[in-house]
Formats: C-alpha cells, structure tokens, sequence
C-alpha cells in the first residue's frame, strides 16, 4: 500500500471538453472511497490499495475521440462527510488509461496519464470544496495530430486510480 498524508474524501469525475471548455461530457464519476483508503490510526496519513485488480475499469472509447485542443479535465467536489481540503499541487496518486493515436503516421499506443501529464490548477481550501458543484482540479490537453480515446483495448490493463492530499482529512 502507498502511504499519503490524510486522504481526501470527495467525489471525482473525469470530464471531456471542446478547446473552448463550454461542451462537457462526463466520462466517469466516483467516490475516493473506490480507490481503498485505509485511515491509518494516527489520522495523519492514509494508505491507498496498490493492488490495481481492485480498481474501477474505464472502458475504451467512453465519452469518444478526443481531438486536438480538446482537453480531459479531473474534477472533485466534496462529499459532504467532512470539509475536504485538496492539495491538488501534491497529487498522490493519478492514473489514467488513456489510447493515442497519431493522425499523420497512424500509430496507436496505450499510454497511462499520471500526475507529471495533467496540469494542477491551484490547491483548494476548505473553504473552496462545496459539497455542491464541481472544481476543476487537473487538465491535460490533446497536443496536435493526435486523438485520444479514454481506456486500453483490454479491460485489466484499463483501470483508474486517483488519491490526493488532505490537510483536513478525517478526524
């Protein structure tokens, strides 16, 4: 297991967007809790499953080609069970499968997206995690000549993983 301080308890979703940002498709959405946070005793860490068999499964091709400009955003909102207070500039754990594709030579790889490929947008308070909407967390963009699809061609290898920082964390 890998051992965070406090784990956030909120909901994510995957999002795809236009260049624009004003077409949003939600691809995935879930609790932090289906990533198996254990809270250590101490309530000043949290160790996340490792064991990526336990992992949600994103399919390939969920929320279709992402052209170029297009952006796949990490959102989260609180859960409500406690004020969350996302260190979104310290991501513990991001794992993404995403499959490219290259327009001008046709090569496809499977890739997976950790927390170096997304851009982090800032650190949010308690303050600034409702309960009740999104917060864009994290971006990334589709570079030029490239598409993407959202998973890998086989199911095992094409599971999510995300586990942030909380200084607030549980009691």
């Amino acid at each position: 297991m890998t051992t965070v301080s406090r784990g956030t308890h909120a909901f994510f979703r995957l999002v795809v967007t236009d260049a624009s940002k004003t077409k949003k498709v939600v691809v995935w959405e879930g609790h932090s809790a289906q990533f198996n946070p254990v809270e250590v005793a101490t309530a000043a860490s949290t160790s996340y499953e490792d064991d990526m068999q336990k992992m949600p499964i994103i399919p390939k091709g969920i929320g279709g080609v992402l052209r170029e400009d297009d952006y796949l955003l990490l959102e989260a909102k609180d859960d409500g069970t406690t004020q969350s207070q996302i260190i979104a500039t310290n991501p513990q754990i991001i794992r993404v499968p995403v499959t490219k594709r290259n327009r001008r030579t046709g090569i496809i790889s499977e890739i997976v997206f950790g927390p170096a490929n997304f851009t982090v947008t800032t650190d949010f308070a308690a303050a600034d995690m409702s309960a009740t909407y999104w917060r864009e967390i994290a971006y990334v963009a589709v570079p030029a000549q490239e598409e993407w699809k959202l998973g890998h061609s086989i199911a095992h290898n094409s599971r999510i993983a995300l586990g942030f920082q909380d200084t607030v964390g549980v009691a």
